[in-house]
C-alpha cells in the first residue's frame, strides 16, 4: 500500500503532529503543576486539545483514500483475541504497578506530581488528560501516521521493523527516561502495534491504549 508520495510532505505534517501533542502535554502540564486547577488552565488544554483532535482525524481519515482497502477487524469481530489483549494490559498494568509500590521501578512523572496536589478533583482532571487524551495522540503518532508514512509494505520484514519503531515512539512520546518504565512503556507500544497491523483498524489499538491508560491512572 502506498502512502502519500511527499517524502517532505509527510514529514513535515508528522513534525505538525508532534508540535500539536506538546502543545496538548504542556497545557496538561500547566494544568497538573497547579496546586488547584484553575478554570483558564482548564480552558487552555481544553482548545488545545480539541484542535489537536481534529487534526489528527482529518488527517487520518484524509490520509486513508491513498491506501488499497482491507477487511479491518473490530474488537468485537474475534471477541477471543481482544479478551486475550485486554488481558494482557491488565496483567503486564498490576505488574508494573506492583513494582512501583515494592519500589522496584520508578513512578510516572504524573503520578509524583499527584502526589503533590492530591484531589479529587485532580483524579478526575488525570482520568481526562492521561488516561483518555494522550493515549488518544500517542496511538495516532505511534502507529497510525507512523505506519502510513514508513511502513506500508505488506512484507514480514517491514511488519517486524515498524512494530518495534513503533513501540519506541510510543515509549518516546511519554517522556518517561528512567529505563526500567521507558522499556515497559516500549512493551505496551508494541502490543498496540501489533494490534493496529492485525486488525488493520485504528480503533483496536485505541482500545487498548486507553485501556491501559485509565488502568495507569486508577492505580496510581
Amino acid at each position: 500500500m502506498n502512502s502519500p508520495k511527499s517524502v517532505q510532505g509527510n514529514l513535515i505534517r508528522y513534525a505538525v503532529f508532534i508540535v500539536g501533542y506538546l502543545m496538548v502535554i504542556g497545557a496538561k502540564e500547566l494544568c497538573a503543576n497547579s496546586s488547584k486547577l484553575h478554570i483558564w488552565d482548564l480552558i487552555l488544554f481544553a482548545v488545545v486539545t480539541v484542535m489537536t483532535f481534529l487534526l489528527y482525524v482529518y488527517r487520518f481519515k484524509r490520509e486513508q483514500r491513498y491506501f488499497e482497502k482491507v477487511n479491518k477487524v473490530s474488537l468485537l469481530d474475534n471477541i477471543k483475541v481482544t479478551l486475550w489483549l485486554s488481558f494482557l494490559i491488565f496483567f503486564l498494568r498490576g505488574l508494573v504497578s506492583y513494582l512501583q509500590v515494592n519500589q522496584y521501578i520508578n513512578s510516572y512523572t504524573f503520578q509524583l506530581t499527584y502526589a503533590k496536589h492530591e484531589s479529587v478533583s485532580m483524579f478526575w482532571f488525570l482520568i481526562f488528560a492521561q488516561g483518555l487524551v494522550l493515549p488518544f495522540l500517542q496511538v495516532f503518532l505511534a502507529e497510525g501516521f507512523l505506519f502510513n508514512y514508513l511502513f506500508r509494505d505488506n512484507v514480514g520484514s517491514v511488519a517486524i521493523l515498524g512494530i518495534v519503531f513503533s513501540g519506541l515512539i510510543f515509549s518516546l512520546v511519554n517522556f518517561q527516561l528512567n529505563v526500567p518504565v521507558f522499556l515497559f512503556d516500549m512493551v505496551f507500544g508494541l502490543i498496540f502495534a501489533w494490534a493496529y497491523l492485525y486488525s488493520q483498524n485504528i480503533v483496536m489499538p485505541l482500545y487498548l491504549a486507553i485501556l491501559n491508560g485509565l488502568l495507569m491512572v486508577m492505580l496510581v
